[in-house]
């Protein structure tokens, strides 16, 4: 039995299993991902490829969410910090949607998924401080027990 090319399946299969785990190994030695698997099993890489981004993409809302619960920011100064931090550990992932071992289509794919997922962080930074800006305004109500008054909840009758 032959040992399996260098940047073959197998290297592949490893590296995206140490990168879904967090880290941010090279992709030297990575052979690019078109034609030279066969049909079959290039599917298969790219689904674990896009499953493998897909996890880091949710890891990092997860991080930042618990972030934004923790310390919401306190003001808009506070929320652009808070958002190009959290930016810059997006890097791995845009290293990976701009390597050319990527199909193009699965890298426009990641840009596209990345953009998203920035303009929602930005949404949410923002609306994290707006909310703690009515929370201050609104007297005699803790800002955790504050409650949207347009938001209907099950099983509850407003006069609307």
């Amino acid at each position: 039995m032959s040992a399996p090319a260098r940047g073959g399946y197998a290297a592949w299969v490893s590296w995206l299993e140490a990168f879904r785990r967090g880290e941010d190994p090279s992709t030297e030695g990575l052979g690019p991902v078109r034609g030279g698997f066969g049909s079959y099993v290039e599917a298969r890489l790219l689904e674990r490829l896009s499953t493998a981004f897909a996890e880091r993409v949710r890891q990092w809302q997860a991080a930042l969410g618990d972030r934004i619960v923790a310390q919401p920011p306190d003001g808009p100064v506070a929320a652009a910090a808070l958002f190009q931090d959290a930016v810059v550990r997006l890097e791995p992932l845009s290293r990976l949607a701009d390597s050319p071992l990527l199909p193009r289509a699965l890298a426009v794919s990641m840009h596209d998924m990345l953009r998203t997922v920035r303009e929602g962080a930005r949404s949410a930074l923002d609306e994290a401080w707006r909310r703690g800006l009515e929370d201050v305004h609104a007297p005699g109500m803790p800002a955790q027990r504050r409650v949207d008054p347009m938001v209907r909840r099950p099983g509850v009758v407003t006069g609307r």
